[in-house]
């Protein structure tokens, strides 16, 4: 489409965000210091980012792609609405009157398949919303799908993700382009290449299954979902890593083609080098053209080269105020040769005492040492300590 045919329609843009998954408990089996240590520190690292993904980007709708917690599924009332109550003020909305968030549930929040929480749902449904929405986002029929339960060989529990797809179903004859969501991503031939954003050694999305988690959804669903549903495009979590792909729609009438983008994690501790998120812009129908979208991946920064320029930088700085202090710990001792008995007769008679050796002081070298580095840390670390605490409270 020419741009100015964009300019022309008044966008709505989405911002997409996947796995947060908050560090807890079950991410890496830590308790205390050692835990809370690791929560403020990645705890500090989203809320910044989503700070500035709010003022920088001004998106009208945020829709979270599930994942919220790592440890979600497993903790029992008391302890979830504790963490729930942490992760709603690192996700605060700070434009509510302008901006919407859409929460859909992961396999870390509910469970997967036949292996679901019956407990875990329930509470999702009570305190973050639910799992299965259609939002109408500038001509565009936004298909937020539960597909967790919906391998859930028990009725009950796949009913309510089964009926909105039989809504869909029905209502084929609306012409509004189809954008889906789903937490896993859809099932793909063997080894299918992600594309160059990919950051993992494997250049394709894996499919193994686990205890409470599995990289694809099955063949068959897959392909009833894209039969049934015809989306337009697809959007996914679940990964952590970028990865895009293009699906055969049977039936569909833009080539039969559906591209789907896996979003990447929120977090800089999710086992991928570089967070990410993406924005989806929805651009709705106009004399002059239909109505049409536009999708951009963005990077966050590379926190743990953050960190490693930090060590690496206190190393220089330690070596530069240790070479300062070794020269500034060395004295000159005279060696007067024949004068050393009568130094200043020598003196007096005008002789040569310019001989001698640079002496060095171990105790001089570490007070000066103690009290340089003491006065770097004195300007340094409350600095960075009011920055840390800038974005923990804002």
């Amino acid at each position: 489409m020419a741009n100015n045919q964009h300019e022309a329609a008044t966008p709505a843009h989405v911002a997409i965000v996947a796995d947060p998954q908050i560090v807890d408990h079950y991410s890496y089996d830590q308790t205390g210091i050692v835990l809370r240590l690791t929560e403020f520190f990645t705890d500090i690292y989203i809320r910044k980012s989503y700070r500035f993904l709010q003022t920088l980007k001004q998106p009208q709708k945020i829709i979270f792609l599930g994942d919220l917690m790592d440890g979600g599924r497993e903790w029992a009332d008391k302890q979830w609405v504790q963490e729930f109550h942490r992760y709603q003020s690192i996700f605060t909305n700070r434009n509510p009157e302008k901006t919407q968030i859409y929460h859909m549930a992961g396999n870390h929040d509910i469970g997967i398949g036949n292996t679901v929480v019956d407990h875990a749902l329930d509470r999702f449904h009570k305190y973050v919303g639910p799992t299965n929405q259609i939002l109408d986002i500038a001509d565009h029929q936004v298909i937020l799908l539960d597909t967790l339960t919906l391998e859930n060989d028990d009725p009950n529990k796949s009913r309510a993700s089964r009926q909105l797809i039989d809504h869909i179903a029905s209502s084929m004859a609306d012409k509004q382009p189809r954008v889906l969501f789903t937490h896993v991503p859809l099932w793909r031939p063997p080894q299918t290449y992600c594309g160059k954003e990919r950051q993992s050694k494997h250049k394709y999305l894996l499919n193994r299954r686990g205890y409470q988690f599995r990289d694809q959804l099955f063949q068959n669903t897959t392909q009833h979902i894209l039969q049934t549903v015809q989306p337009t495009v697809v959007f996914s979590g679940d990964d952590h890593d970028s990865c895009t792909v293009e699906h055969e729609v049977p039936g569909y009438a833009n080539n039969n083609k559906a591209t789907e983008y896996t979003v990447g994690a929120f977090g800089w501790a999710s086992g991928v080098p570089i967070a990410s998120y993406a924005l989806l812009t929805l651009y709705p129908r106009t004399e002059m053209m239909e109505p049409t979208f536009m999708v951009q991946r963005c990077f966050l920064p590379y926190q743990l080269g953050i960190y490693k320029v930090y060590l690496a930088s206190l190393a220089a700085s330690m070596m530069a105020i240790a070479v300062f202090c070794y020269r500034g710990s060395h004295t000159w001792q005279p060696v007067l040769g024949e004068c050393r008995e009568d130094q200043v007769a020598c003196l007096e008679n005008g002789q040569n005492t310019a001989a001698g050796l640079w002496s060095f002081s171990r105790r001089a070298f570490v007070r000066y040492f103690a009290r340089i580095f003491f006065d770097v840390l004195v300007a340094g670390v409350p600095t960075y300590v009011l920055c840390l605490l800038f974005f923990y409270a804002f």
